[in-house]
């Protein structure tokens, strides 16, 4: 078997669904059109990030317009993750082909729109205003307040129906992903809390028994208020920070409670005498009674508050100097030692999610500025197909003119077939010519 029924053979061997990747891969990508008159292609001699730089992109197109580009292959996690979710299933065959967006681009469309994210900003906060006006008119027995009562119940009612369809549009994007993001999984706690009063009164009744329980579980409706926090990226760095804080500071917790319980215990026993007393006018006779109360005065010294009433007080009946020493090195190791770690953790934590946030907001906007420059490029490209369009017409229009007079010398000149040869060979080259002027326009780029 020679090497074209080889050839043949292999291309019958493609399923319909490679053969069309195939034409689709030809086709998009303008590979017939990097072919020279022998049909050999030059190696590709650019990159897709020589696309991105503007001068660049410029002499590449008066250089070489025909040449190839080598895109770049995602080798590593810190590449992949600057590609978009809405970049990747853009460039599926499948999406590609289809007639119609697949479900899932609509709906991380819909909630990647302003338009969606505005509305849902406005909605929660309309939503915040309208519980703090139920709050104070529930109580109000007044006939003329029904209306608005109506009116607030209804509104409450559309507004939980609108977060339940921004839970059911995460979904449809990617059911995975959102059960991987913890302000969603606040959402969905929140919203889906908030059916729970009105299921049992609908399945239930309005039994007096449940009317307290309906009441109490209707509280954490004003919940939904923190919905803000995940649409403003300074709340959420906020939140992030104290969330990343109080995980870094257990075990400094865990030693801060050691010596709490140490100095309680001591606190306990070095002043029973103070507090069996029988001198009516000491105020704070009862703080060292128990281990529990001997915390609780232990918490308020932390804070600095009263310390000095509490001192003055002690001073009546237990030793000056031990009391002095006790309250001092406790205020020594609780309010500064400890306050200055805690605060040294949170500016460090701040620090930490701040960066990272400054590298979310570059990441977006190197896309931003990627889209931005093969818009341009695009745009080129259309200009050159526009003027490589011209061209063709030109030649054809200069093949006819060709042609015609060819066939006017042959009417004038029956027997001057060698002039006639020279204009078809002539007409050959100008074809020739052509086709290579046709070679060569670079990949469009899909973002």
């Amino acid at each position: 078997m020679d090497e074209s029924g080889i050839s043949n053979k292999l291309f019958d061997d493609l399923t319909p669904q490679a053969e069309i990747f195939r034409s689709k891969l030809i086709e998009d990508f303008h590979l017939l059109d990097s072919l020279d008159v022998q049909g050999q292609s030059d190696a590709p001699k650019y990159y897709s990030k020589d696309l991105a730089d503007t001068l660049h992109l410029q002499k590449m197109m008066l250089d070489n317009p025909a040449g190839l580009v080598k895109f770049q292959v995602y080798s590593s996690k810190a590449e992949v993750s600057k590609v978009s979710k809405a970049d990747r299933r853009k460039n599926r065959v499948r999406n590609k082909n289809s007639k119609n967006p697949p479900l899932n681009m609509w709906a991380h469309f819909v909630l990647e729109s302003s338009v969606f994210q505005n509305f849902m900003l406005l909605l929660i906060l309309a939503n915040s205003i309208a519980l703090g006006i139920q709050s104070e008119v529930s109580g109000n027995g007044s006939p003329s307040l029904a209306g608005l009562k109506q009116a607030l119940d209804i509104f409450d009612y559309c507004s939980l129906f609108l977060f339940m369809v921004e839970i059911i549009l995460k979904w449809i994007d990617d059911f995975i992903s959102f059960w991987k993001n913890g302000w969603n999984i606040f959402d969905f706690f929140v919203t889906v809390g908030s059916f729970v009063p009105e299921i049992i009164v609908l399945t239930v009744g309005d039994l007096k028994e449940l009317r307290v329980i309906v009441s109490n579980l209707r509280v954490f409706r004003i919940l939904r208020s923190l919905k803000m926090v995940s649409r403003f990226q300074q709340a959420r760095l906020i939140a992030l920070a104290i969330t990343k804080a109080f995980k870094a500071m257990t075990f400094i917790m865990l030693l801060l409670l050691l010596f709490a319980y140490i100095f309680a215990i001591a606190g306990v026993i070095f002043f029973d005498s103070y507090t069996r007393s029988d001198r009516e006018d000491l105020q704070y006779k009862d703080s060292f009674s128990t281990i529990t109360r001997a915390l609780i005065t232990l918490f308020q010294l932390f804070t600095l508050d009263q310390w000095y009433k509490v001192l003055m007080d002690m001073w009546k009946v237990a030793d000056r100097f031990f009391t002095t020493f006790y309250l001092m090195l406790w205020i020594c190791i609780g309010s500064f030692i400890f306050r200055n770690i805690f605060v040294g953790i949170m500016v460090n934590n701040f620090q930490s999610i701040r960066n990272d946030l400054f590298d979310e907001v570059k990441g977006h906007e190197e896309t931003r500025q990627i889209a931005r420059n093969a818009e341009k490029f695009n745009e080129e490209l259309t200009k050159q197909d526009q003027k490589l369009k011209a061209r063709r017409m030109t030649i054809i229009a200069n093949q006819q003119l060709l042609a015609e007079a060819a066939q006017a010398g042959r009417q004038e000149q029956p027997h001057g077939s060698t002039r006639t040869d020279d204009i078809s060979t002539f007409g050959a080259e100008t074809d020739r010519r052509s086709s290579e002027d046709s070679i060569g326009r670079c990949p469009r780029m899909y973002v």
